[in-house]
């Protein structure tokens, strides 16, 4: 599977509801995040999922989170999702920047404010 920020994977089947990543890869999707969308996102809620094709992947959802004046992590909401291979770990689609920024302000205009987010991963 090839990434793209364009065609959203179709969700067939949801195979887990809840789990949790490892490090490794909570690590990676950081960096991922980082340097293909800029800062102020993390992936959160992992689930495993069934793609069309018989696909697994695993779906992560993408807050937007700041780090306020008491160094406590922050987060305003779900603004988009990630989507990983499950076999291979390459992201295969990641929601675009215009489309997180777009999300991001739908949130503050429907008067959403930021709620504090645990520490690690969530």
């Amino acid at each position: 599977m090839k990434v793209s920020s364009t065609n959203k994977p179709k969700i067939v089947k949801i195979l887990q509801e809840k789990g949790e990543i490892n490090d490794e890869l909570d690590y990676a999707l950081m960096n991922y995040l980082i340097q293909n969308r800029g800062t102020g996102y993390t992936a959160c809620q992992p689930q495993l999922v069934e793609l069309e094709e018989y696909i697994k992947a695993i779906k992560m959802n993408i807050d937007s989170t700041f780090v306020n004046n008491k160094n406590q992590l922050m987060g305003l909401g779900i603004v988009g999702s990630l989507f990983i291979d499950f076999k291979s770990l390459n992201v295969v689609y990641c929601t675009s920047k215009e489309e997180l920024e777009q999300n991001i302000q739908k949130l503050k205009n429907a008067g959403i404010k930021p709620q504090p987010r645990p520490k690690g991963k969530y």
